[in-house]
């Protein structure tokens, strides 16, 4: 009788913790400022070059949390945020996470000159024709999404945040993790 009931349990338990998990995640994001999205949607996957000449594939991360931020360097907001996603991108450097910057319609030696005098490290791809933000529906820059580790679009935010608050790093360190 005993073993049955924890054969019952069990299951429950684990339903229930993972309805706190996700939850809990939910909450943290949200005290970002990201607006959740509650509907089961994937990442519009894309194969953009960088300021480098590389090929930036969003599904070459699979499995990491990313950071997916939509600017260009006339904006006043993307460019003030772009020092706190420069220290987010060196402190999450160990862990499952990765920021990736996509410039719209710009000319990649502007972008690539903006990049390297201000000392950025983090991705930056170049989304020459706004194919890439077409998909993604940005109407306003900066807009941020953040996609779990399982491919899912779980928010997006608009307008400049501080990404490199001690809140921001230890809420992206749990959803990494």
């Amino acid at each position: 009788m005993q073993k049955k009931l924890s054969i019952m349990i069990f299951p429950l338990l684990l339903v229930f913790t993972m309805q706190i998990s996700c939850n809990s995640s939910q909450e943290d994001l949200e005290k970002l400022g990201f607006q959740i999205i509650t509907e089961n949607i994937n990442y519009f996957d894309f194969n953009l070059t960088d300021i480098n000449g590389n090929r930036v594939r969003l599904s070459s991360h699979e499995g990491k949390v990313i950071l997916l931020t939509f600017w260009a360097t006339w904006c006043p907001p993307c460019r003030s945020k772009m020092p706190t996603l420069e220290v987010l991108h060196k402190k999450m450097t160990d862990s499952n996470f990765i920021v990736i910057a996509v410039n719209i319609q710009e000319n990649g030696s502007v972008v690539r000159d903006f990049i390297h005098s201000n000392g950025y490290t983090f991705p930056v791809a170049l989304d020459a024709n706004g194919e890439v933000a077409r998909q993604y529906r940005i109407r306003s820059v900066p807009t941020t999404y953040i996609i779990d580790k399982k491919g899912k679009i779980a928010g997006v935010s608009m307008g400049t945040k501080d990404w490199s608050s001690d809140d921001a790093i230890k809420i992206f360190r749990e959803l990494s993790k």
